[in-house]
């Protein structure tokens, strides 16, 4: 878990209070949320400099399934989730996801 304070940061657009890899991460993150056709070169040569081939393609899928409602939100024909429904959605302590078996 993270603090309320690095969660602030975290959402600060110009990553100001962040380790340099967070805010690269963010930068990327927040091109590929609202502008992935105008995503920039140097959005890109840092990323690239930053992350490996497997790092960057794991943060843009996982910016991508964290974003795939956006759709049903936005036209209010998103499915309201109730406390247990999602059964397959489990983490461990680390905050990583836990495959059902």
């Amino acid at each position: 878990m993270i603090s309320e304070t690095e969660a602030a940061r975290a959402l600060d657009p110009r990553g100001q209070g962040l380790a340099p890899r967070h805010a690269v991460a963010i930068a990327v993150a927040m091109a590929l949320m609202t502008r992935p056709g105008d995503l920039g070169d140097d959005e890109v040569a840092a990323a690239r400099t930053t992350f490996g081939e497997a790092e960057l393609l794991e943060l843009t899928l996982d910016t991508m399934k964290w974003n795939a409602q956006k759709a049903t939100v936005a036209l209010g024909v998103d499915v309201e989730v109730r406390p247990g429904e999602l059964t397959d959605l489990v983490f461990d302590a680390e905050g990583n996801w836990v495959r059902p078996r």
